[in-house]
Order: structure tokens, then C-alpha cells, then sequence
């Protein structure tokens, strides 16, 4: 697999522009097809590539997103990219990393898009109330302490056309403005975002984040619908504690839901 530098993304330019970053984005490698920038990533991180490394390509054959469900997104249209961390964090900490994505999006939709972002728990970023993104998170494990883990992410950028199974549920930027946007200047605004909001994971300032991700979440007070153990159940949401599991009222009990227990919640 070699380097495609066309003009979509040039590695050069982007690994300048993200020079002032303190962690995220001293390696970017740009690519014009890959299976998944996650499987790249692994492999990448497996070799010792260093913390903030970026793999973002036009196209992905095989993306895919939490679960069993895929990831589709047509070529040169979207940011399609997973970023290696090496966080010296443990393990029970690392719940907030999906979440500080999500906020890292909301905020680059609002700059660069000037259009509201929802975020849907536990990572979900929605305008409209359709889906415009998705986080996929993978972790490497070694006696029970992170080896690295790979952030995947995809934004909608300038997709206007949608397998038929999603016109209802998803959205892109350009749908939702009319506008077509640089690819490169929003890839640049979510770099610059996420590596502000990972220092502060890094320096410990959870309250923060935690704080931004409710800022920009409408589920509390809510009845919400959600899958486990292969029932759905449902219930009102509450809020987030500090790790940022979801508290659920269910049949006048609360009770705190992670993101491994629960799928295809809705309100």
C-alpha cells in the first residue's frame, strides 16, 4: 500500500498545519484507498508508531462502525480517519475517549459548518436529528493496561447521496448548509480540536469534558429506548457520572448503563 498524495490531502500540508498540536498529528498518512484506517492504524501502532499518528484516507472498502453495522461513505466526499493514542491512563478512564471525540465534532460542525450539533449517547453526533458522524474506538490491551488504542472517525463532509436504508437516518454538511467545504480545512479544525480536548483528558481535567458533552446532549429527561441482553428495554435518561456511563430510571430505579452493555438507544 503506498502514500497517495493527490490534491484531496497532502501529507505535507497537513502534518504543517497541525504543527502547533502538542500531541495529535506530528505523522499523517494520507492514503486513497484502504480496507479500514482503523486496520491500518493497528498495524501502524503494532509497529510503534507514536502517540497522535493519523491515518486518513478518500475511500474505505471495509469500514465499519460499533457493532456488527458498516460504514459507508462515498469516495473523496467525507474525513474518513483513526488517529493511534497511547494514553497513560487506566483503563477504567479510557470510557471518556468516545465521548471527547464526539465533542471534538460537535464543536468543528459548529465552527466550521455554523450549524447546531446533537450528541446522541454515547458518541453519536446528529444535526438535524440524523446521524452526520460516527466514533468507532479500539483498544490494545497488554495485563490489563492499554497498549494504545485507535480512535476511528467519520464525518459527513460533502456526501449528498445515501444508500437507500439510510435517507432517513443520515446527513452530511453540505446537506444541511448548501455548502461544499474544503475537506482539508475541516480535517484541520477536528485535529486541532481533538488534540485540545485529549490534553485535557491527559492532564486529568475529566470535568471538563464531561461538562462540553453535556452541553451538546438533549437526551436528559427523556424516555429512551435501548437494547440488552437482546430485549429492548426503555426508560428516562438522567445524566452521565464521571466515567460516562448513562443513568437510566427504569421502573423507578436508576441505574447506571457503559456503552458495552446497551446498543440502538433512541429517544
Amino acid at each position: 500500500m503506498s502514500v497517495d498524495l493527490r490534491a484531496v490531502f497532502s501529507s505535507e500540508q497537513l502534518t504543517r498545519r497541525l504543527a502547533t498540536n502538542l500531541r495529535i498529528g506530528k505523522s499523517v498518512f494520507c492514503y486513497d484507498s484502504v480496507g479500514s484506517t482503523n486496520d491500518v492504524a493497528h498495524r501502524f501502532a503494532k509497529d510503534g508508531a507514536r502517540s497522535g499518528t493519523i491515518i486518513l484516507a478518500e475511500f474505505q472498502t471495509a469500514g465499519r462502525g460499533r457493532g456488527a453495522k458498516r460504514w459507508t461513505a462515498r469516495r473523496g466526499e467525507n474525513i474518513i480517519a483513526s488517529v493511534i493514542l497511547r494514553p497513560n491512563a487506566p483503563l477504567e478512564r479510557l470510557t471518556l475517549l468516545p465521548l471527547l471525540a464526539a465533542v471534538a465534532i460537535a464543536q468543528t460542525i459548529e465552527e466550521e459548518a455554523e450549524t447546531r450539533a446533537e450528541i446522541k449517547w454515547p458518541n453519536d453526533v446528529l444535526t438535524s436529528r440524523k446521524k452526520v458522524a460516527g466514533i468507532l474506538i479500539e483498544t490494545a490491551t497488554q495485563n490489563a493496561i492499554a497498549d494504545y488504542v485507535v480512535l476511528g472517525v467519520g464525518l459527513n463532509v460533502n456526501q449528498t447521496e445515501f444508500p437507500d436504508e439510510l435517507l432517513e437516518q443520515a446527513t452530511s454538511l453540505r446537506l444541511e448548509t448548501g455548502k461544499t467545504f474544503d475537506l482539508s480545512d475541516v480535517f484541520v479544525a477536528l485535529m486541532k480540536n481533538l488534540d485540545a480536548l485529549y490534553a485535557r483528558f491527559e492532564n486529568g481535567n475529566d470535568d471538563a469534558i464531561l461538562q462540553m458533552w453535556r452541553a451538546h446532549c438533549q437526551m436528559f429527561g427523556k424516555r429512551v429506548t435501548f437494547v440488552q441482553n437482546g430485549e429492548r428495554r426503555e426508560g428516562v435518561a438522567l445524566d452521565i457520572d464521571e466515567r460516562g456511563f448513562l443513568k437510566v430510571r427504569i421502573d423507578c430505579q436508576e441505574t447506571l448503563l457503559s456503552q458495552a452493555e446497551i446498543a440502538d438507544v433512541r429517544y
